[in-house]
């Protein structure tokens, strides 16, 4: 059993609140400056409880105190009850990671909070007694849920704004079923998920070399080997030729020096294009001048004629001069490129001797180029053939995980099979506080087991559902059930605190606190903790209840006595 008994803080920065056995309220009032119950610090009351428990600190509200407010020093402590042992819970704002425990009097400090959390599991849920018991803060989750999840389902616990993925363990174990095969199928999933992403990886590198899906591109690895093979065949017949270690340098080096001759020899011929465009003359006709300025006056285009000769024959030298060196360097690059024929001759034909000691079956054309395009085909076999076997690989290994998520789906449904008598009571339990606050017992339980994503599914039914406040209203008739369940307490840590649940409608309101009213005797042995502004029920409300609030109030907090005692803005 989980029991806390006292929250207070060193120095004090509120006044200690002390909890009971059985049913404990934290009301929120109205003065007569202020009709407001929101905002007094009830929600805060039990965010410090929760924090003390252990709570991830940038979780928690406690984070957003600004600490010009709230000193970071200001250590936080809780004294609870865990099966007997007395166990008191120290952390401070400056150091949230590193909590102190003391039990049964003995002082333990941790430098990590996960530290403090596997003690207190081992102490909720000792080995001997529980088989794959959750840990303590994941059975934190839905014995005090957080206020930011609207109660709109009862396994999702947390803000939903967090966007946390559904956990069933703390739901399955309370409901007598072993958690650890829907643990194991969730695990399978995570990995999966891995090995299909890696998978997909693989094919789109596969479709990068070939263009092809998975199915066609094992043809063209068949096609390659082939083609490497066939290439092999050809080099290994050379390699066994006498004479071959020999002549293949030689080959390899006559075949460099022809690139690099006819390489020469383009460039060579390039330039004697270029020089063609020189020639021939380009002169001024001096006696279409003459006769044009003729027109204009008797004379001029006579003189003007004269002029232009003069020119036109200077012009002649230098374009004679000029001409005569461009004719010696194109008789020059005609010289070389004839040089480069005749070496080029006669690397052929030295070419081809050497070849013909080798090629005696006329498969090469080019040793070099064989030899390159017998390694780049390697490169393309070894790409494809390494990317095709990791694909394999991970096909099979996606298949093994998928058989062993099968194989724990089975399980778990086995489990939840041989827990149908647990169930069953849990859903009787269920359907009597359905009959009490709605009149009715239109409401189910059932739990289903597949291979989806989620693996286990809770449905619970009430009449009416869909509205806010039905939704509310089924998030307290599970959590209470679980509590006061006979056969589902036995796993339960005896524990719960529900904050501003009761949003709903009045007659659901009064009829809920009724039935806690009239039942406190399953509280016996356990703790649950309600806050609840007292401004939801009239004169008239408070006449019809069963339960006198005040007898069971064990703070009360306004505007005028918030539970900080001083107002500030959440960063």
């Amino acid at each position: 059993m989980l029991k806390i008994t006292k929250l207070y803080s060193e120095p004090e920065v509120f006044d200690p609140i002390f909890f009971e056995e059985g049913f404990n309220l934290i009301l929120g009032e109205t003065t007569e400056g202020s009709k407001k119950t929101n905002g007094v610090g009830k929600s805060l009351a039990i965010e410090f409880i929760n924090f003390s428990l252990l709570k991830r600190y940038s979780d928690s509200r406690v984070s957003l105190i600004p600490k010009e407010d709230l000193a970071l020093d200001t250590v936080i402590c809780l004294d609870f009850e865990i099966n007997g042992n007395q166990i008191t819970s120290r952390r401070t704002l400056s150091s949230p990671d590193c909590p102190v425990l003391i039990v049964n009097g003995k002082k333990t400090s941790y430098s990590k909070v996960s530290d403090a959390n596997e003690h207190l599991t081992t102490l909720l849920f000792p080995s001997e007694e529980y088989e794959s018991p959750p840990s303590f803060r994941t059975m934190m989750g839905p014995l005090m849920r957080d206020e930011g999840s609207e109660f709109k389902s009862i396994i999702n616990c947390f803000d939903t704004n967090r966007r946390i993925p559904s956990d069933y363990t703390p739901h399955l174990f309370l409901l007598n079923v072993d958690p650890s095969p829907y643990n194991e199928a969730k695990f399978l999933y995570t990995e999966m998920d891995k090995i299909s992403k890696a998978r997909r990886k693989m094919e789109q590198n596969i479709s990068a070399i070939t263009n092809k899906n998975i199915s066609e591109s094992k043809s063209d690895l068949n096609e390659l080997e082939n083609q490497v093979q066939r290439i092999q065949k050809d080099i290994d017949q050379l390699e066994n030729t006498e004479g071959y270690d020999a002549v293949k340098d030689e080959i390899i080096e006559i075949e460099n020096r022809l690139e690099d001759e006819r390489s020469r020899q383009g460039v060579l011929k390039s330039e004697i294009s270029k020089i063609k465009l020189f020639r021939g003359d380009n002169y001024i006709d001096a006696d279409e001048v003459a006769e044009l300025y003729n027109q204009f006056k008797d004379g001029l285009g006579d003189l003007i004629k004269r002029d232009i000769n003069e020119v036109t024959r200077f012009k002649r030298k230098i374009d004679e001069f000029q001409r005569s060196l461009i004719e010696e360097k194109r008789t020059s690059l005609e010289s070389e490129i004839k040089d480069i024929d005749d070496r080029v001759r006669l690397l052929t034909k030295s070419y081809r001797e050497k070849l013909s000691l080798l090629d005696q079956e006329g498969f090469l054309v080019s040793l070099k180029q064989t030899i390159s395009i017998h390694e780049k085909k390697i490169e393309e076999y070894s790409a494809l053939s390494s990317f095709l076997k990791k694909h394999s690989e991970y096909d099979n290994e996606y298949k093994n995980k998928k058989r062993e998520r099968e194989s724990a789906v089975y399980l778990l449904e086995s489990y939840v099979d041989h827990a149908k008598e647990v169930i069953d009571s849990f859903e009787r339990s269920i359907l009597d506080m359905h009959d009490y606050i709605f009149g009715n017992r239109k409401s189910s339980f059932e739990i289903s087991v597949s291979k989806n994503k989620e693996i286990v599914k809770f449905e619970l039914r009430t009449d009416s559902d869909g509205s806010h406040s039905i939704n509310r209203e089924k998030v307290f008739l599970y959590d209470f059930s679980l509590l006061t369940n006979p056969k589902t307490s036995k796993r339960h840590p005896k524990f719960l605190v529900h904050d501003n649940i009761f949003d709903v409608d009045q007659d659901t309101l009064i009829k809920s606190i009724n039935f806690i009213g009239e039942n406190l005797h399953l509280l016996s042995k356990k703790q649950y903790i309600l806050t609840l502004n007292r401004d939801k029920f009239s004169e008239d409300d408070l006449e019809s209840l069963d339960i006198d609030l005040d007898s069971y109030s064990r703070a009360t907090f306004t505007k005028n006595f918030r539970f900080l005692r001083f107002q500030y803005q959440e960063l």
